[in-house]
């Protein structure tokens, strides 16, 4: 294979199909279908998204080490979806440096993926999006912003207030934990999350559930956790979002769980 018609092939690599459709899909899931949504989906899309089309970009910039690029892909996003690093975050958030993530071990199945990028990325056949030659800036430009804005600004306020407020109800266990979307921490401590849109914010809280003598399971609201408000790219965060947030009482936490969490139960 001469020089030339290397360039000329690595030169495709920027205008692949599926790639470019990855990167696509991955802004329109992060400023248009999370805004709206909200929810687990559309989390493991940013996932499944990403992990295609990022080690691919690293590729772009570094094809000649292809393989280390996406080796080095699957080993952070092992470390930044584990708990090794959450010391360092911790020390982030109490300087004000909004830089976090859910600790959710489920997000390491959208690891498979990978593989497919990879063999992607040396399948012999460039199906290709036409574009003209000074194309190729833009699509650096756009797949840089498209991964920098995975990642909005965001604020961070430890709130740790215990509550009083417990619920019985009968209904069944596993029931109740996919009703309220609720993520395992131990065999009675669960947290959930519930989001406000008109602040951009996220609630965490800690709820126990146990079965009483009656056969009912109790539902304690053991604490709220934290919240998070985010910002836009760009614009930063709303002081307004921050103040409303920190102005918040036990009982405005507590409202809330009983609005989005539990009165939907009895629906």
């Amino acid at each position: 294979m001469t020089q030339l018609t290397k360039n000329k092939n690595e030169s495709k690599q920027y205008y692949r199909f599926f790639f470019l459709i990855a990167v696509g899909i991955l802004l329109i899931n992060d400023f248009i279908l999370k805004e709206t949504f909200h929810n687990e989906i559309t989390g493991k899309l940013s996932d499944v998204t990403g992990l295609f089309a990022f080690p691919y970009f690293i590729s772009l910039l570094f094809p000649k080490k292809v393989k280390l690029n996406y080796i080095a892909s699957i080993l952070l996003f092992i470390v930044w979806k584990s708990e090794w690093i959450e010391p360092l975050l911790l020390w982030f958030q109490s300087i004000g440096i909004g830089i976090n993530r859910t600790v959710d071990y489920t997000d390491l199945y959208t690891l498979a993926i990978v593989p497919l990028s990879y063999w992607y990325w040396f399948n012999p056949t460039k199906t290709i999006i036409l574009l003209p030659k000074i194309a190729k800036p833009a699509i650096l430009c756009i797949c840089s912003f498209a991964f920098i804005a995975t990642s909005l600004p965001k604020q961070y306020g430890i709130v740790h207030q215990s509550s009083n407020l417990e619920i019985q109800i009968s209904q069944s266990k596993d029931s109740l934990i996919a009703k309220m979307e609720l993520k395992e921490i131990d065999s009675i401590y669960y947290y959930t999350s519930l989001y406000l849109k008109d602040t951009d914010t996220e609630i965490t809280y800690i709820v126990s559930l146990k079965e009483n003598e009656n056969k009912e399971i109790s539902i304690k609201l053991d604490s709220i956790r934290e919240y998070e408000v985010s910002g836009a790219l760009f614009f930063g965060i709303d002081e307004d979002d921050i103040e409303t947030m920190e102005n918040f009482q036990v009982k405005d936490y507590e409202r809330l769980f009983l609005e989005r969490k539990i009165i939907p139960l009895y629906k």
